[in-house]
C-alpha cells in the first residue's frame, strides 16, 4: 500500500500535464468536448496539489516556516512548485 501512495502524486502530476496539454490543444482546434479533458486537468491538479500540501505538511525533515511557505506555493503557482516538487525537492522532502 505504501509504494502505491508513493507514486500517487507522480501520477496525479502526469495525468494533469497530459490532460491540461490535450485539452488546451482541443480547444484551440475548437474541438467538441474538449472541455471534458480540461476539467479531468483541474481534477487531477486539486488532487496532486492536496496530496503535495498532505505530504509537505506531514514530513519530519523540514521546519514550520518551510511548511507554510511550501503551502502557499502549491496554492498560488501549483504548477510550478508542483514541478519543482515532482523533480527535485520532493525527495529532500519526504
Amino acid at each position: 500500500m505504501e509504494i502505491e501512495k508513493k507514486h500517487l502524486f507522480k501520477k496525479a502530476f502526469t495525468f494533469a500535464f497530459f490532460f491540461s496539454i490535450i485539452g488546451a490543444f482541443l480547444k484551440i482546434n475548437h474541438t467538441e468536448n474538449s472541455s471534458v479533458f480540461l476539467i479531468i486537468a483541474i481534477i487531477s491538479t486539486l488532487i496532486y496539489i492536496i496530496i503535495g500540501i498532505y505530504e509537505v505538511n506531514n514530513s519530519t525533515r523540514i521546519k514550520s516556516n518551510e511548511k507554510v511557505m511550501w503551502t502557499i506555493g502549491f496554492i498560488s503557482f501549483s504548477f510550478f512548485v508542483g514541478t519543482y516538487y515532482f523533480i527535485s525537492g520532493r525527495k529532500n522532502i519526504v
